[in-house]
Protein backbone atom coordinates (compact mmCIF):
# COMPACT_ATOMS: atom_id res chain seq x y z
CA UNK A 1 0.00 0.00 0.00
CA UNK A 2 2.42 2.77 0.89
CA UNK A 3 4.37 3.69 -1.95
CA UNK A 4 6.41 6.11 0.26
CA UNK A 5 9.69 5.64 2.45
CA UNK A 6 10.27 6.23 6.02
CA UNK A 7 12.61 9.26 5.68
CA UNK A 8 10.13 11.08 3.39
CA UNK A 9 7.63 10.76 6.34
CA UNK A 10 9.92 11.53 9.07
CA UNK A 11 9.92 14.86 6.91
CA UNK A 12 6.39 15.04 6.69
CA UNK A 13 6.55 14.80 10.56
CA UNK A 14 9.38 17.59 10.72
CA UNK A 15 7.54 20.01 8.50
CA UNK A 16 3.76 19.41 10.88
CA UNK A 17 6.25 20.36 13.88
CA UNK A 18 7.98 23.23 12.59
CA UNK A 19 4.56 24.42 11.50
CA UNK A 20 3.64 24.12 15.07
CA UNK A 21 1.52 20.98 14.79
CA UNK A 22 1.78 17.94 16.53
CA UNK A 23 2.29 14.96 14.16
CA UNK A 24 -0.52 12.65 14.32
CA UNK A 25 -1.79 9.42 11.95
CA UNK A 26 -4.41 11.35 10.68
CA UNK A 27 -2.10 14.44 9.49
CA UNK A 28 0.46 12.27 8.95
CA UNK A 29 -1.35 10.34 6.05
CA UNK A 30 -3.09 13.59 4.85
CA UNK A 31 0.18 15.30 4.55
CA UNK A 32 1.93 12.48 2.91
CA UNK A 33 2.33 12.50 -1.10
CA UNK A 34 1.21 8.94 -1.19
CA UNK A 35 -1.15 6.13 0.72
CA UNK A 36 0.19 5.58 3.79
CA UNK A 37 -0.49 2.73 6.19
CA UNK A 38 -1.78 2.91 9.46
CA UNK A 39 0.71 0.83 10.70
CA UNK A 40 3.60 3.01 9.46
CA UNK A 41 2.51 6.58 9.91
CA UNK A 42 2.38 4.89 13.73
CA UNK A 43 6.05 3.81 12.96
CA UNK A 44 7.16 6.94 11.88
CA UNK A 45 5.54 8.81 14.28
CA UNK A 46 7.58 6.73 16.86
CA UNK A 47 11.00 7.06 15.41
CA UNK A 48 9.88 10.62 15.46
CA UNK A 49 9.29 11.30 18.79
CA UNK A 50 12.35 9.29 20.09
CA UNK A 51 14.69 11.60 18.02
CA UNK A 52 12.62 14.93 18.78
CA UNK A 53 12.46 14.94 22.32
CA UNK A 54 16.52 13.99 22.64
CA UNK A 55 17.22 16.89 20.60
CA UNK A 56 14.98 19.58 22.15
CA UNK A 57 16.49 18.41 25.53
CA UNK A 58 19.92 18.70 24.27
CA UNK A 59 19.03 22.23 22.75
CA UNK A 60 17.92 23.16 26.13
CA UNK A 61 20.50 22.20 28.07
CA UNK A 62 23.52 23.48 25.82
CA UNK A 63 22.01 26.58 25.36
CA UNK A 64 23.00 27.84 28.40
CA UNK A 65 26.63 26.48 28.47
CA UNK A 66 26.87 27.96 24.47
CA UNK A 67 26.12 30.98 25.94
CA UNK A 68 28.88 31.27 28.96
CA UNK A 69 31.01 29.48 26.35
CA UNK A 70 30.52 32.14 23.80
CA UNK A 71 30.42 34.91 26.54
CA UNK A 72 34.16 33.78 27.48
CA UNK A 73 35.24 33.91 23.81
CA UNK A 74 33.95 37.71 23.22
CA UNK A 75 36.15 38.67 26.36
CA UNK A 76 39.01 37.19 25.10
CA UNK A 77 38.74 38.43 21.67
CA UNK A 78 37.74 42.20 23.44
CA UNK A 79 41.39 41.49 24.99
CA UNK A 80 43.40 40.81 21.98
CA UNK A 81 41.93 43.29 19.95
CA UNK A 82 43.19 45.91 23.20
CA UNK A 83 46.25 44.51 23.08
CA UNK A 84 46.75 44.96 19.09
CA UNK A 85 45.03 48.59 19.41
CA UNK A 86 48.12 49.47 21.95
CA UNK A 87 50.25 47.71 19.82
CA UNK A 88 49.43 49.72 16.73
CA UNK A 89 49.45 52.71 18.82
CA UNK A 90 53.03 52.37 19.54
CA UNK A 91 54.05 52.01 15.91
CA UNK A 92 52.32 55.07 14.27
CA UNK A 93 54.46 57.28 15.57
CA UNK A 94 57.18 56.11 14.04
CA UNK A 95 55.09 55.91 10.95
CA UNK A 96 54.70 59.71 11.07
CA UNK A 97 57.82 60.55 11.75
Amino acid sequence: MSDVSSADLLTVCHELKEQGHQPTVALLRSRSPNKVSVTQAIETIKKFNSVAKPIATAKKAGSATDTASLTKRVTELEAAVALLEQRLARLKPEDGA
